[in-house]
């Protein structure tokens, strides 16, 4: 005997941007939905004609992919997730904006979606960690238009293990230790490990 199946009701499309801002509470947000529009108008120009040129498919840096990070600039995506006081665009959920924007992004090219978030990535650890003199310098930096005249990128250091007979995949060994640390100055560490960088940028800060 056939058990009786009930059909349920399953979504035939994404929800669109009213039901997104009621979903993700942030209909309210006048700020935010600027930014999702930038990443939007940004996607679907800058990001779609590199795809289009076949950029994907390189690794060296050019002045195609660098027309990527200044139309981050110029949408508001790159400051959407600094403070307010260090050149962001607003106080608030900073990682709901980060994700929203990235998302945007994704819809045409994911590389292209990795590369609007590293500063988030770099920053991240001074962020919860740095002390508030270091929270404002970086901040202040990587924000378009600062007063040193250049937007910083950072990137966040992520290294994969390259594999090798007899070590199992997924296992990396390592050590750190602090090579030098000058009075007044920040350590440098020395970084002992088999892998490979997958998330630092060439140009990066």
């Amino acid at each position: 005997m056939e058990e009786n199946k009930v059909e349920r009701p399953t979504m035939k499309m994404l929800p669109g941007d009213e039901v997104r801002q009621i979903m993700w509470r942030f209909a309210e947000r006048y700020d935010i939905q600027m930014a999702i529009a930038g990443a939007r108008q940004t996607a679907r120009s800058v990001v779609a004609r590199l795809v289009a040129n076949g950029q994907r498919f390189t690794h060296e840096w050019t002045p195609e992919k660098q027309s990527l990070f200044d139309a981050f600039d110029a949408s508001g995506m790159t400051a959407a997730t600094l403070n307010a006081d260090c050149g962001g665009l607003f106080e608030g959920p900073r990682n709901l904006a980060m994700s929203l924007v990235t998302y945007e992004t994704a819809w045409v090219d994911n590389g292209a979606a990795t590369s609007s978030f590293v500063n988030d990535l770099a920053m991240g650890p001074i962020a919860e960690m740095g002390t508030p003199e270091q929270k404002t310098k970086y901040m202040t930096l990587c924000a378009p238009g600062n007063p040193s005249g250049k937007t910083w990128r950072g990137s966040f250091a992520l290294t994969e293990p390259l594999p090798y007979v007899g070590v199992d995949t997924g296992v990396l060994c390592g050590r750190v230790s602090v090579a030098e640390w000058k009075d007044g100055e920040e350590p440098m560490l020395r970084v002992e490990k088999r892998g490979r960088f997958i998330t630092n940028i060439e140009i990066c800060d």
